[in-house]
């Protein structure tokens, strides 16, 4: 297959000319899949109910911050040893006390928790996603599945019920190698199973900390899925959809 090229927009830099991609690799979460009812609308409601509601600013402030939650050294030391029920407990705090909500956060935390045990919480895989996958195969790419999840066999349950292991010649999460995004280390693996160098390779992902930094230290460039505008510290491609991508290809 003759080099692709990729446009890339700098933040008012311009365009800059990337070549020679052949190999793709995608996050899953937030990039493929989704959950629904979306985690953070829960809490934004939660503290319109206690007479607390989140400015656009606050909201996007606490996007930012439960993006950054999972890739955080600090926080992720914090987390060993921690039952589910505590670790959300945890994640809730932190983003009601980034997020300046005022009250006793300890029960303010555990009373989202609650919330998200009572939601019927549920993934939906956009069609556009699968659309994406078959084109861009379709094109020749070789394309990877590269995510931070833990829990191996219920990760491969859902590729299997959205029928994703079709596009993918790489499948790699978290939880088989016992390293994370954006340790360079998890990219440099998913590499060495596809057999293809950083130069050749994309990888394209909602978190800016976890896929893009972690992208670029492991010499790969990076793409952000990025349709709120959340990370205009980005100087890479940034796509509104899923299907942006094409264009870029």
């Amino acid at each position: 297959m003759s080099p692709m090229n990729v446009t890339r927009k700098n933040h008012g830099e311009g365009e800059v000319l990337i070549e020679s991609v052949r190999t793709i690799l995608f996050d899953f979460d937030g990039t493929l899949v989704f959950h629904k009812p979306d985690s953070f609308d829960i809490v934004s409601d939660f503290c319109s109910d206690i007479g607390q509601p989140l400015d656009e600013e606050t909201a996007r402030r606490g996007r930012r911050m439960r993006h950054e939650y999972f890739v955080d050294p600090a926080i992720r030391s914090e987390l060993d040893g921690l039952s589910r029920d505590e670790f959300w407990d945890h994640f809730n705090r932190h983003l009601l006390e980034g997020m300046g909500i005022a009250g006793d956060l300890d029960r303010l935390a555990q009373e989202v928790s609650a919330r998200f045990a009572e939601a019927e919480m549920v993934y939906d895989c956009p069609e556009a996603g699968g659309k994406t996958l078959g084109t861009l195969q379709g094109r020749g790419y070789r394309l990877g599945l590269l995510t931070n999840r833990e829990n191996v066999d219920r990760f491969h349950d859902l590729l299997e019920q959205f029928d994703l292991p079709r596009y993918f010649s790489m499948i790699l999460a978290a939880g088989e190698v016992g390293v994370s995004k954006p340790n360079p280390c998890i990219f440099r693996a998913a590499l060495e199973r596809m057999q293809a160098s950083p130069e050749e390779a994309l990888y394209v992902g909602d978190n800016y900390w976890a896929d893009v930094l972690g992208a670029e230290a492991a010499g790969i460039r990076p793409a952000l899925l990025d349709p709120m505008g959340l990370f205009p510290e980005a100087e890479c491609i940034v796509l509104a959809s899923i299907e942006e991508l094409l264009a870029h290809l």
